[in-house]
């Protein structure tokens, strides 16, 4: 028996004639009559399905779920319908020659309200013969290829209608999304040999000629507004068409902070020539914007934060961002102004000011910093920050007492990858900052090194593996008398749990000291806790600032933890126990990524 999927007649059930009676009457009604709801049923029975299970059962229950509510008394003439809705669930999936039994409910049993419906689904069709051709020059392009590789239609897979209409989906979107905009599906057709339980499939997608990006069409203000961004546009005229490249420059575009929103579209209804034009509309953020916000963590206590911004001074792409800060341990306000060279995003000069005081522990210093960057992140995956910085410290530490001059050059390295979002599934971030001074220009001769690497796993979808590891050194002949900002402390939320704020270093007679190297890692475990964007935490954090590695001062913080995904960030509260110095519990609370 050969049947084409294309040539089927349509019938109309029972349960359709009743479904387009009521849809009738409602149309004649008034507005002021009530109408009867079609699922309203004074005895409406359940319907199990028995015999099947994974997509198959999935299918069946969700075509049967779609129907109306169906009356006991009167559920002997819907049998029909429900084996007939039942065999088109099992037909999309290959299974063209079940077997179904309708069981009604007891008709002397008022209590029994459940119609089962048992199904013997019979062996599956398989595919026979699979010809899906590419016409037109995108059959030289490998994204046409795997969409058809991975369709699930090749020789002697199971039939699947859904995948069949997935396919011609797939390829008019990658058409699409490459510039095929004359592309059509010039044949489609399953053959179904019901007899042979078999089917041959035949599909023809002609994709035409690739288009080019046209011209770029945008007003007099849109291309003003440009200018400090210009270097971003590569979408040049005459190039091969890609919406992945237009979505590129959309994101880049975004990235700068200059644009309130980014809009920019292909003219596909005045495509010509084999060029599409583009249409691009901007509009720029607020001259001034300003940012006020409390916050608490158990490292400083409360604190308030104030901000002022300036994202686009003037046609060159200049920004300004200042922001005052106040806690009760630390007061600082720092200016940044940034100047962009060829990219606003990866290729820039910034220059900050900043003025830090800090009266916590045993630490009393007055810091006022100034540095010249510049940041090239233009190729590769490192982000380069190259600097040279200029600072003065006043400060007590404990009962040394002292200022120091020093100008620094230094580099900092970054590299991130991440699945993405706030709670990543895979991840790492790396990051070292090297500095230093010489007597000739400075008070101090050293060499300042620290490195930082965080990183996220996923043993199973549901649960995390967080890991940390901090390692740092002050190297040269001053290196014992550098100021307090360049010495190394441990402690707190962001390095050894269970332990005060930068409360852990080598001492001197008036308190702690600060140490040569640091050293700190943490290993924790997070898992479901029946709570929707939720897990539980353990740990184990380790640390020690020392002056001579030889000399072990390693303290260790266990502890467990709750975190809550919001779509703003993670939100963490800790209970760490410090094994060492009689530290004792201590509550963490903390916002923000992994890493």
């Amino acid at each position: 028996m050969k049947r084409c999927i294309k040539t089927r007649c349509p019938r109309l059930s029972a349960m359709a004639t009743a479904c387009a009676l009521t849809l009738l009457l409602a149309a004649c009604s008034s507005d002021e009559e009530e109408v009867p709801e079609l699922n309203a049923v004074e005895d409406p029975v359940t319907i199990r399905v028995d015999g099947l299970s994974g997509a198959l059962l999935d299918n069946v229950q969700n075509t049967l779920a779609a129907l109306p509510a169906i009356s006991r008394k009167r559920s002997f003439f819907f049998a029909r319908e429900l084996r007939d809705q039942t065999g088109k669930a099992l037909h999309a999936l290959g299974y063209y020659h079940p077997k179904i039994e309708i069981k009604l409910p007891k008709r002397d049993d008022e209590s029994d309200r459940e119609l089962t419906v048992k199904v013997d689904p019979g062996k599956p069709l398989f595919i026979r013969q699979s010809r899906i051709e590419i016409l037109g020059e995108g059959a030289y392009y490998s994204s046409f290829a795997r969409i058809i590789k991975e369709s699930g239609l090749a020789t002697y897979d199971i039939l699947d209608h859904g995948k069949y209409e997935a396919i011609k989906s797939a390829l008019r979107s990658n058409a699409m999304s490459l510039g095929f905009f004359d592309a059509k599906l010039q044949s489609s057709s399953i053959v179904v040999y019901q007899d042979l339980n078999v089917a041959d499939i035949y599909l023809v997608f002609d994709t035409g000629r690739r288009y080019e990006f046209g011209e770029l069409r945008a007003s007099d203000a849109t291309r003003e507004l440009m200018e400090p961004s210009l270097g971003l546009y590569d979408l040049n005229q005459g190039e091969k068409f890609s919406s992945q490249r237009i979505s590129d420059y959309q994101s880049a575009m975004t990235r700068t902070g200059f644009y309130r929103s980014v809009d920019i579209h292909p003219v596909v209804a005045e495509r010509h020539d084999y060029q599409v034009p583009l249409e691009l509309e901007l509009e720029r953020k607020s001259h001034n914007l300003m940012r006020i916000g409390p916050g608490f963590s158990t490292d400083e206590g409360p604190r308030l934060l104030v901000g002022w911004e300036k994202p686009l001074l003037n046609r060159y792409g200049h920004s300004l961002d200042t922001y005052a800060r106040v806690s009760q341990i630390k007061q600082d306000a720092q200016l940044i102004y940034k100047i962009p060279r060829k990219d606003p995003n990866l290729d820039y000069y910034y220059l900050r000011l900043a003025q830090t005081h800090t009266d916590f522990n045993d630490t009393l210093s007055d810091l006022s910093h100034f540095s010249v960057h510049y940041v090239a992140n233009h190729t590769g995956k490192w982000r380069r920050d190259f600097y040279l910085a200029a600072e003065y410290e006043d400060y007590e530490q404990g009962s040394e007492k002292g200022h120091a001059k020093n100008l620094m050059p230094g580099i900092k390295l970054g590299r991130r990858e991440s699945s993405g979002g706030f709670d990543p599934h895979t991840g790492y971030s790396f990051s070292i900052d090297l500095t230093g001074g010489t007597r000739m220009i400075s008070d101090d001769d050293f060499v300042r090194a620290n490195l930082v690497w965080k990183g996220v796993l996923s043993p199973t979808e549901t649960t995390r593996l967080v890991y940390r590891a901090q390692a740092g050194g002050l190297f040269g002949r001053d290196s014992l008398h550098v100021p307090p900002s360049l010495r190394f402390f441990t402690g707190g939320d962001q390095s050894v749990r269970g332990y005060g704020y930068l409360d852990e270093s080598p001492l001197n007679p008036g308190g702690l000291k600060g140490g040569r190297y640091a050293f700190s890692g943490t290993v924790e475990f997070q898992f479901p806790c029946g709570i929707e964007s939720a897990r539980i935490a353990t740990f184990l954090d380790a640390g020690e600032a020392v002056d001579d590695p030889a000399l072990s001062r390693l303290i260790y913080g266990p502890g467990l933890g709750f975190r809550y995904m919001s779509k703003y960030g993670t939100v963490k509260v800790d209970l760490a126990y410090g094994l060492q110095r009689d530290s004792g519990f201590r509550l963490h609370f903390s916002f923000g990524p992994e890493f």
